[in-house]
């Protein structure tokens, strides 16, 4: 008589430490029912750490199971329970279809679902439903903890938070430090990616214990949590019971930063200041900077990105836009010549109603549970306000106006604090405040000519 090859099959949903205990318990269990049975065992497929509930869940070693069962590699699976191969009625149909009409043998280690008799079929049906249904009301006892956390303005359970403790309550002073620079760094004019690029020559890591991407962080900055206010379903539903890393209003700030179209990276970060936004005057087009590799003694110089009608060295025309910068922005009128338009009225208006709104939401959920209004006037009422919610929060990032300009307008030494920033920033300042031509120098000119790059002031609304 031929033995029969038989596989073994291990999962556990959850492995926090990554030591297979539990797997490792099911393997001694099942081998020893192969060996009772006499079956040859010929491969085990181990899925440590997955969900056999989820339908999305891709399990690769059940997935190789598969495809060496239908390869005809062996005719019998033994597993610890039912529930370690699947949680789903649908798939347990596939495999009694599969004992039905090739005579597969699936045991478990305690009998109870032996596919071979009818007893163990029926039991393996009752069993997989009665998984489903377990799984189905810990998913509605979950969404029930998640909504009353979220009432009671508590933090999120899960992935810890960066700048917060794991139970989200405490502020991390490190992370939170990190954080704020971050933020700073991005008001002053700083690209995603140079910040990125920081964190990670100096070693941070996210929370997971992996190097940021821009993706990441911009995800990080935009989150609201970071303001102490609590996020439900993707809305703002009121103010946590944490303390926060940074106000409101910078986090209006950063939203309406990350929010700019102009923001999107378009190739490699610029290296020089006026590439990319000083025009050309020969022709109107923007100006782009290029260095050409065969005249190292030339210097880096500033081309026309249509036509080469222009070049100019790059290192005279940035000082002299530099000096015109910091000379006007060190004027006693520099303050109030370039103050952002005061929209405190209107920003103090609009969250005044925002948590207004926010009053008669908390109060409509109230009055349904007292039963004076039905689902449908629930919905109603909750669908109005949430429109109006929505019309407020993509109103407010357009009244922050970037802080950038505040450092130098408000400084003693206007000079020094420019020389500190970043090149990200001062080509921020100089877009925000000025429109710069750059003109050719004319033939034969030697000396640079202050006449031949133009700056024009731009009106502050």
């Amino acid at each position: 008589m031929t033995a029969i090859r038989a596989a073994i099959y291990l999962r556990q949903s959850l492995d926090k430490d990554g030591k297979e205990l539990a797997v490792s318990r099911q393997r001694d269990a099942c081998r020893r029912v192969a060996r009772q049975r006499k079956w040859i065992v010929v491969e085990e497929y181990v899925d440590n750490s997955l969900s056999a509930s989820k339908r999305g869940v891709i399990r690769p070693a059940y997935e190789r199971l598969l495809t060496d069962y239908r390869a005809g590699r062996f005719g019998a699976i033994v597993v610890w329970d039912l529930d370690r191969l699947t949680r789903q009625p649908r798939q347990i149909e596939d495999w009694i279809e599969a004992a039905e009409e090739r005579g597969l043998l699936l045991t478990t280690v305690n009998d109870q679902a032996d596919l071979s008799t009818d007893n163990g079929r029926m039991f393996a049906r009752i069993k997989a439903s009665v998984a489903r249904g377990e799984v189905e009301r810990k998913s509605a006892r979950q969404i029930a903890a998640n909504n009353q956390r979220a009432e009671q303005g508590k933090p999120h359970s899960g992935r810890r938070a960066f700048g917060y403790s794991k139970d989200g309550k405490r502020i991390q002073k490190h992370e939170a430090a990190e954080f704020r620079g971050a933020v700073d760094k991005l008001i002053q004019g700083a690209s995603l990616r140079s910040i990125v690029a920081d964190l990670r020559d100096r070693g941070v890591k996210t929370t997971a214990g992996n190097e940021w991407k821009p993706t990441e962080l911009r995800r990080l900055l935009v989150n609201p949590r970071h303001a102490g206010l609590r996020v439900h379903r993707g809305q703002v539903v009121g103010k946590g019971t944490w303390k926060a890393i940074i106000d409101e209003d910078t986090h209006r700030a950063l939203v309406a930063i990350l929010s700019d179209p102009s923001r999107q990276p378009k190739g490699r970060p610029r290296a020089y200041l006026l590439s990319g936004i000083a025009r050309c005057g020969a022709c109107g087009s923007s100006v782009t900077s290029r260095i050409y590799g065969r005249i190292e003694a030339r210097g880096p110089i500033y081309v026309c990105e249509t036509t080469p009608h222009l070049g100019r060295k790059i290192e005279p025309v940035d000082e002299f836009v530099e000096s015109v910068m910091v000379e006007r922005l060190s004027r006693p009128d520099a303050a109030s010549l370039f103050a952002p338009p005061d929209n405190s009225g209107r920003l103090a208006e609009l969250q005044a109603e925002e948590r207004t709104l926010r009053a008669k939401l908390d109060g409509l959920a109230a009055v349904f549970a007292d039963g004076d209004i039905d689902a449908q006037q629930l919905r109603t009422g909750t669908a109005r306000l949430r429109k109006r919610l929505d019309g407020i929060a993509s109103e407010l990032p357009a009244l922050v106006v970037t802080p950038a300009l505040e450092p130098l307008v408000t400084a003693d030494d206007v000079g020094a604090v420019w020389d500190g920033l970043p090149v990200e920033t001062r080509r921020t300042i100089i877009n925000l405040l000025a429109d710069v031509t750059v003109h050719p120098p004319g033939r034969g000119a030697r000396v640079f000519d202050p006449l031949t790059v133009e700056i024009a002031w731009r009106a502050r609304r």
